[in-house]
C-alpha cells in the first residue's frame, strides 16, 4: 500500500495521473492505510504534491514520515493540521524550508483543535536537522504533546535553538524580557519521554540535563554526540543512558 502512494505521489509530482476538476484522487481507495513514510525522495517533491496527499489520506493516517522533503512550505502545515487529526507519529527530518514561526503556529493549533480531547498528542516526532527551530517551537510541541511523547529527535537544531528550549522538555517555559530570560510558565513536561536525540544540540550541558531530568522520568536513552558539555558528571539513575558522550569513547 505504501508503494503504491509513493507512486503515485511521484506521478502527480511528474505531472501525470492528475484526474480532472472534481474526480476522485486516485489514492482514495486506500482506505487500509495508517502509515506513510516517504523518506529521503530520489528527487525534490513540490510541497503542493505532499499537501494533496495528506488532504486525500489524512484523516486515516496514524504515521507520516516525510524526512528530507526539502521543498515542503508553510502552507504545507496548514493542510496537515486541517487533514490529519489523528496522527500519533511524525518525521519531517530535514524538512527545513518550514519557518519556525509556521511549525510554532501548527503545534499551538493542534491545542486548540483538539482541546477536549485528553490525552491526544504525538508519540513520536522527528525535527533532526530542521535548522530553523527555535525555543517557541519546541515549547508548543511540549505543551502539545508533553503527556504523551515517548521518542523525540532534535538532532543538529543547533543554529536557533537555546538553552530555554532544552529547559522546555522539562516543562520550564521561559521568555526573553529586557534580554533576560524569564520563567513564564511551568509545565508537567515529557513525563513519557523514553528516547531523546540533542545530538549537536551544544547548548546541551549537564546542568540543563539536571533540571530536565527529574520531569522526564522515564527517560532511558540521550543522544549526545557533539555536546561537550555533557560530561561524566552528568546526572546518572538506573535504567538511563547516554549515548555518543565523549568521555565515554576517549
Amino acid at each position: 500500500i505504501e508503494q503504491e502512494a509513493e507512486r503515485l505521489l511521484r506521478a502527480e509530482g511528474a505531472g501525470k495521473g492528475k484526474a480532472p476538476a472534481g474526480a476522485v484522487p486516485a489514492w482514495q481507495p486506500m482506505a487500509q492505510l495508517r502509515a506513510l513514510e516517504l523518506v529521503r525522495p530520489h528527487r525534490p517533491m513540490a510541497s503542493m504534491t505532499a499537501r494533496r496527499v495528506v488532504r486525500g489520506l489524512g484523516k486515516q493516517l496514524r504515521v507520516l514520515d516525510l524526512a528530507g522533503f526539502r521543498d515542503l512550505a508553510d502552507d504545507f502545515l496548514d493542510d496537515l493540521g486541517a487533514s490529519c487529526p489523528n496522527l500519533q507519529e511524525l518525521g519531517l527530518a530535514s524538512c527545513d524550508s518550514i519557518g519556525a514561526a509556521a511549525m510554532a503556529a501548527y503545534f499551538a493549533g493542534l491545542r486548540g483543535r483538539q482541546a477536549l480531547r485528553a490525552g491526544h498528542g504525538f508519540t513520536r516526532v522527528d525535527l533532526s536537522r530542521c535548522y530553523m527551530l527555535t525555543d517557541r517551537v519546541v515549547q508548543e510541541l511540549v505543551r502539545h504533546s508533553g503527556a504523551t511523547l515517548r521518542r523525540l529527535a532534535l538532532n543538529s537544531v543547533d543554529d536557533n535553538l537555546t538553552l530555554n528550549g532544552v529547559l522546555a522538555l522539562g516543562g520550564f517555559m521561559y521568555g526573553a524580557e529586557g534580554g533576560k530570560a524569564r520563567l513564564e510558565e511551568q509545565t508537567a513536561g515529557c513525563g513519557c519521554l523514553e528516547e531523546l536525540d540533542l545530538s549537536w544540540v551544544r547548548c546541551t550541558t549537564d546542568a540543563a540535563l539536571e533540571q530536565i531530568l527529574p520531569k522526564c522520568k522515564g527517560l532511558a536513552q540521550v543522544s549526545v554526540y557533539g555536546c561537550g558539555g555533557v560530561t561524566a558528571f552528568a546526572p546518572a539513575r538506573a535504567g538511563l543512558r547516554y549515548v555518543g558522550r565523549e568521555c565515554d569513547t576517549v
